[in-house]
């Protein structure tokens, strides 16, 4: 009993994808990556910010000279840039999902031009699979987008700051003085 109610409960979401056409499987599956590399880059982003606060506060003045030091710096700043790599490419997926869904408008309308091609515009039920597929895709090549851009936001300005906290760490080192705290 249980497998039958998943399955009627996925039965408006299959006839979607159906009715939306191939960019629908393909927005699907751009907004899937687009979260997965999202949620991953804001724990990463979360995780380093703690690390750069415990750096702070444990590292007495030490002159920059100390390998140490150096090699810590070096490796959260490696990680910094592959943060701001990874929240690059959230912008460009965000930046891609409306313009999937305006490639299924253009498929409908074209699927639509077909019909009033072989059969006329006297019919409008057989126009409806068309205009039905581009508006469906273009639904939800917008709705996917907006939140993965609004999330993209959140995560370049948490970079951001990592970014200007590794500066502050790196000018105050260099100057013999231990970062303040808080």
């Amino acid at each position: 009993m249980a497998t039958m109610d998943n399955t009627m409960s996925l039965k408006p979401l299959i006839e979607l994808f159906a009715q939306g056409g191939p960019a629908m499987i393909a927005i699907a599956s751009v907004s899937v990556l687009a979260w997965h590399l999202a949620l991953r880059t804001w724990w990463q982003s979360r995780y380093h910010l703690v690390r750069l606060e415990k750096m702070k506060v444990s590292l007495p003045p030490i002159p920059p000279a100390d390998g140490n030091v150096l090699r810590k710096r070096f490796i959260v700043e490696a990680q910094a840039v592959h943060l701001e790599h990874a929240v690059w490419i959230v912008g460009v997926l965000a930046i891609v999902l409306p313009l999937l869904g305006l490639l299924g408008t253009v498929l409908g309308m074209l699927a639509s031009f077909e019909v009033i091609q072989v059969h006329g515009a006297g019919q409008p039920r057989l126009l409806a699979g068309g205009i039905g597929q581009a508006l469906i895709t273009t639904q939800a090549g917008l709705l996917t987008a907006v939140p993965v851009l609004f999330f993209h936001h959140v995560i370049r300005n948490r970079v951001r700051l990592i970014r200007n906290e590794i500066e502050m760490f790196s000018h105050t080192d260099r100057m013999g003085h231990k970062p303040r705290e808080g």
